[in-house]
């Protein structure tokens, strides 16, 4: 079935290779980003005998939690702007095509289930 497809299929190591650099690669960057936080929300105890009352009132306020979460968005809206738009609704359409026979198989166990269920 994979072989009559026209789309490049990422099969075995190579596939597998690309998905756990990609990860790891986000990772990383989400890594580096907190550890920067980290630094800066260590430091800021340190700075903030030197800097006016109107901008210590402003840093009390910093969660490190939602710093994390909005860098952890932050890098997750940038890979999906990376994605090629156009190409999306092809790969679902070939997604769901080479599925057809498990999307058969799975209709048919909800519909025998349903039917012990409900009777």
């Amino acid at each position: 079935m994979l072989a009559s497809c026209k789309v490049p299929y990422l099969v075995g190591v190579a596939g597998l290779l690309m998905l756990v650099r990609s990860v790891l690669s986000f990772f990383s960057v989400l890594a580096v980003g907190v550890m920067t936080a980290a630094a800066v929300f260590v430091a800021m105890p340190l700075l903030s005998a030197h800097v006016p009352d109107s901008v210590r009132s402003l840093t009390e306020g910093l969660q490190f939690e939602s710093l994390a979460i909005g860098l952890a968005l932050g890098l997750i809206l940038g890979a999906i702007v990376r994605w090629d738009w156009a190409d999306i609704p092809r790969r679902v359409i070939t997604w769901f095509l080479v599925r057809e026979q498990k999307f058969f198989y799975y209709l048919l166990i909800a519909v025998c289930a349903g039917v012990l269920i409900f009777y």
